[in-house]
């Protein structure tokens, strides 16, 4: 009987440990209950991207429907490792590269243009731009998105924290509204 009682809480502790959920991995609050993706760096498809951390990707419900106002409306996140800031060069670099391997397998074309980004400066940890790309998931067209960027860096646990708010509609369309109410985790740098 003592056997079956030791079996039992050995049994209970290690189901205690090893059963628990791990913390979920966020960057954004997702007040707006968007489907989410998580994608951890580095990736394969970028090789380019020589960082450690994850992706947090947040789409809006309609994002792949093209007639919709929402669509390719999306919050994509980064939590990378890293000593500073990134500069904005590396920011668009690291965009680029993303969207250079995201498209490159898709069932419209064998041949077609690479991305071209274009950030600007906007304030001291925000960018704004636009990118030109070649749809591969929804349209098989070059398609344009505007894309704000912020930054954030913790210099307490050397993590730098970008967001890219994306949709090919004007900053002035109510969709921006929804866009920049997802926003960071209160307290992300502990």
């Amino acid at each position: 009987m003592k056997k079956i009682v030791l079996t039992f809480i050995l049994f209970y502790q290690l189901a205690a440990t090893f059963g628990q959920e791990k913390k979920e991995l966020s960057i954004i609050k997702n007040t707006k209950n968007w489907s989410k993706e998580i994608i951890k760096f580095p990736i394969d498809w970028v090789p380019e991207i020589d960082a450690k951390g994850f992706e947090e990707l947040l789409f809006s419900p309609k994002w792949s429907n093209k007639k919709s106002d929402e669509f390719w409306s999306l919050v994509m996140s980064w939590n990378i490792k890293s000593k500073s800031k990134l500069s904005k060069k590396k920011i668009a670099y690291y965009f680029k590269s993303y969207f250079d391997g995201l498209m490159e397998p898709n069932h419209w074309a064998k041949e077609f243009p690479k991305p071209k980004v274009t950030f600007k400066r906007s304030s001291k940890r925000k960018l704004s731009g636009n990118m030109t790309f070649f749809d591969g998931f929804h349209t098989g067209k070059v398609i344009t998105v505007n894309i704000e960027v912020e930054q954030y860096f913790c210099k307490e646990n050397n993590n730098v924290f970008i967001i890219f708010r994306i949709s090919p509609k004007a900053q002035n369309h109510p969709i921006w509204k929804n866009l920049y109410q997802l926003k960071l985790q209160t307290n992300i740098c502990n």
